[in-house]
């Protein structure tokens, strides 16, 4: 355990990267393109709590892929960095706004808007990771992802708009699974 009270920001932000995963945009990517395959088979007919799954099966898949990778370890260990605790508790924040993608989506009566709300709200959770990782590779994720997204909501027709707003995470992540910073890169 580091002691963080005497630890710079750019060492807490080093110790943050070293203990991060790869594995994360690959649970993504896995997660949000079955999400996309799923919608484009089963149209408005998706039951309205998938997009909340889809959502939430990254870390799930990424802790699979890191146990079968034998670096589960990295997961137990930076707890304690003040960065680690502000990417945790930002997404109790994503959390805590989701309602707001239920209420809207039960007014107007779309689920193609609970898609939408979780795709953006859900990559939301990149912005502190690249702060916290000083990698820009996750702000250009998350801003990549929300205009992808809402430009596959506003222009692709309906059976398929679900689908495609669901895909446009898919492809982002295949961004930052090519451009984010690795954990063997903290020096």
């Amino acid at each position: 355990m580091s002691d963080f009270r005497a630890m710079s920001l750019a060492d807490a932000r080093r110790d943050y990267l070293a203990n991060s995963t790869t594995a994360m945009p690959i649970g993504g990517l896995i997660a949000w393109g079955s999400l996309a395959a799923i919608a484009w088979h089963m149209g408005d007919d998706l039951p309205v709590w998938i997009p909340f799954t889809a959502a939430a099966a990254p870390v799930p898949i990424a802790l699979l892929i890191d146990r079968i990778r034998g670096t589960i370890g990295r997961w137990k260990q930076g707890n304690d960095n003040p960065v680690a605790k502000l990417f945790m508790r930002f997404i109790w924040v994503i959390t805590l706004l989701s309602p707001f993608i239920i209420i809207a989506a039960m007014e107007a009566g779309e689920v193609d808007l609970v898609i939408l709300g979780m795709a953006v709200f859900a990559g939301m959770i990149w912005v502190p990771h690249g702060w916290g990782a000083d990698d820009p590779a996750g702000f250009i994720h998350f801003i990549m992802r929300a205009l992808l997204c809402y430009a596959a909501y506003l222009l692709v027709p309906e059976p398929e708009r679900g689908a495609a707003v669901a895909a446009a995470p898919a492809l982002t992540y295949v961004y930052a699974i090519l451009a984010m910073k690795k954990p063997e890169s903290a020096q």
